[in-house]
């Protein structure tokens, strides 16, 4: 999550005890749920973090013992895949075209000889137009694949449509892949350039960027 997001996942990050606390509000914002609910649970429940400050009427939880009771207790979910994500693919003559998929699913190889996979719901329309851009010999290059916080990747190169899963109730699911080896990322801004994955650029004597 971007740095000020609430998430469950803030509790995972190294804090000093007791001072990475939350009022009985903010338990409820993480769970999605009012304070009243909150507070039944703490009467109801005999296992539910106990104050760490505050007052009898205000009073503080260590926000990493509260995270922990509510995952326990099933009260909030670890998400497993990002909801959707912007897709700009460029085709032939470096034409840029956008795409949305929903309930992404990326898996990146370990390995540059791998091969990278992105799957994701679409429609009839943008998946023919990936299928067309793809085809080729050079086939098309992803310029930029943004989800919310998550740093853009950018692919140069070699992307194809590898399956099209069509569900029960009508929806499409679409599989893109690419050698793992033009993998890179792409800045959000005009400054910088694509980083590709293990593979040294060097625009001038000096470090490699």
């Amino acid at each position: 999550m971007a740095a000020g997001r609430r998430s469950p996942f803030a509790a995972l990050a190294p804090v000093v005890l007791g001072q990475d606390t939350v009022l009985l509000a903010e338990v409820g914002r993480i769970a999605g749920v009012g304070r009243a609910a909150v507070v039944n649970w703490c009467r109801r429940h005999a296992d539910s973090p106990c104050p760490v400050g505050g007052t009898d009427m205000s009073p503080e939880f260590d926000r990493a013992a509260v995270v922990a009771w509510l995952l326990a207790h099933d009260r909030i979910g670890i998400p497993t895949g990002m909801p959707a994500a912007s897709l700009v693919v460029v085709g032939a003559g470096g034409v840029k075209h956008r795409f949305r998929l929903d309930d992404l699913w990326l898996a990146l190889a370990d390995d540059v000889e791998g091969e990278d996979r992105l799957s994701g719901w679409s429609t009839d329309e943008d998946a023919d137009a990936l299928a067309g851009l793809a085809v080729g010999e050079l086939g098309a290059s992803v310029n930029r694949l943004a989800a919310p916080d998550t740093a853009p990747l950018a692919v140069l190169g070699e992307v194809r449509v590898i399956d099209r899963f069509r569900s029960g109730s009508g929806g499409l699911r679409l599989t893109l892949a690419w050698p793992a080896r033009v993998r890179g990322t792409a800045p959000f801004g005009a400054e910088g350039g694509i980083v590709r994955h293990a593979v040294e650029r060097r625009s001038s004597p000096g470090p490699v960027t």
